[in-house]
């Protein structure tokens, strides 16, 4: 998609997602989607309509696919936050160089800050520091802190463990450097939606049982935390709310090697009995997203270990809504109740 082309759709959407919602529900079917007692917002549901006229994530070479979620996320996000710095760099791993963007908010107090460190979704196999470059500035901007965003290798060329173990390099590092990054060592959160909220779960996990430094926060974005089973949100909601069934068996298809155990707490973190001593975590539930089913599992054997959870649940919403701020009310407010989370899990 030409540039020209992508700042003019840009412009379309912003300018039709401010219609009236009754006017948004009538060019999307006329009547509101509801299931088990909740109501998908009106401003979501015209957004799936016009997200139906693209293709499918699965029905598209991987290359495709990385560059449809990269003009999606221009599309439907809003304007990007100033910041007082941006920064590219890369920090060594086990399979070469990780890219990484630093994100320096302005007006910052002087001396070591805080910093969420921040791993994409995109089912291990799309997206990129670029795709998520909107919703790092706001979390950035907004919790008053820096971020790092990582770019992590993806599948099919790079399948399971090495996204895992890159993004466990890349908290290591940190830790090892904070100074590097203007980061306080003891304020140091790990997050990320989807497949990030996963690796957000497993580098913690991983972490506690190598004896590392633990992050201070997790921020688990409606996270993937168990592959090994089929949840019954996955059959009730995984068809027509942009995440799929069919996209979600693709994912996966493309990064866990055939032989690949899935009860493995690497690919399955909800898999692992002993949760005991993790870091407290602000946990994001969509009610019409798939996964929301052992995302609230995940918080409930967490809570059982004794580690703090603050779930913010958003009834009306889709998996993705992160990225939609800007344009959709209710992700605005929830983009705004997760900044604020992750603030007061990094106070001093």
């Amino acid at each position: 998609m030409s540039k020209l082309k992508r700042l003019i759709e840009k412009w379309l959407v912003w300018l039709l997602m401010r219609l009236p919602k009754s006017w948004l529900l009538r060019l999307s079917g006329g009547k509101p989607i509801q299931i088990e007692g909740k109501t998908l917002d009106p401003q979501i549901q015209f957004m799936l309509a016009l997200a139906a006229k693209r293709p499918a994530i699965n029905e598209l070479p991987v290359p495709a696919a990385r560059q449809m979620y990269r003009d999606m996320a221009y599309t439907f996000g809003g304007s990007p936050r100033s910041m007082a710095r941006v920064e590219e760099r890369r920090v060594p791993g086990p399979y070469g160089d990780i890219p990484v963007r630093l994100y320096v908010p302005h007006d910052m107090p002087a001396g070591p800050a805080p910093m969420l460190i921040f791993f994409h979704g995109g089912g291990f196999v799309i997206g990129d520091r670029e795709a998520y470059d909107q919703p790092c500035r706001f979390y950035a901007d907004t919790a008053r802190c820096r971020v790092l965003s990582v770019d992590y290798r993806l599948g099919p060329e790079f399948k399971f463990p090495v996204p895992i173990d890159e993004c466990l390099a890349v908290w290591r590092h940190v830790v090892a450097n904070a100074a590097d990054y203007g980061a306080d060592p003891a304020r140091l959160a790990v997050g990320g939606d989807s497949a990030g909220g996963h690796l957000s779960a497993v580098v913690c996990q991983q972490a506690k049982l190598a004896g590392d430094v633990l992050p201070r926060h997790q921020l688990l974005i409606y996270p993937v935390v168990d592959i090994a089973r089929d949840w019954p949100s996955h059959e009730t909601y995984g068809d027509g709310f942009l995440l799929t069934h069919d996209a979600m068996n693709w994912f996966m298809g493309h990064f866990l090697p055939p032989e690949q155990d899935k009860t493995d707490i690497r690919v399955s973190p909800l898999r692992n009995t002993d949760m005991a001593g993790l870091p407290a975590a602000t946990l994001v539930i969509a009610g019409f997203d798939p996964l929301q089913d052992e995302g609230r599992a995940y918080g409930e054997a967490l809570a059982a270990a004794g580690v703090p959870v603050k779930v913010l649940a958003y009834d009306s919403l889709i998996h993705g809504l992160i990225s939609l701020g800007g344009n959709v009310a209710a992700s605005d407010v929830a983009n705004a109740e997760i900044a604020a989370s992750l603030r007061a899990g990094l106070a001093a």
